[in-house]
């Protein structure tokens, strides 16, 4: 039996509008290290665990996220 598993996403943030209150960071069950230079969620870099509950805890509402997809150029 396996287990269905979410599909990686890929997070932004709207950086003119998040004040880095760091709450993103706090709810997030990534290991340590899955932080921006700016001290929030890291941006541009695949999360596999894709819980969304940095978007949820957002007090302004700027975290987006898309879905990952490998590019074939970043492939050996």
């Amino acid at each position: 039996m396996s287990m269905k598993t979410k599909q990686p996403v890929v997070f932004e943030i709207g950086w003119n509008a998040c004040i880095k209150c760091g709450a993103c960071v706090a709810v997030c069950p990534q290991e340590a290290g899955f932080i921006s230079n700016f001290d929030t969620i890291a941006v541009h870099k695949p999360c596999d665990i894709a819980c969304m509950f940095c978007e949820a805890v957002c007090p302004v509402s700027t975290i987006t996220h898309t879905l990952y997809t490998p590019s074939l150029s970043t492939q050996p």
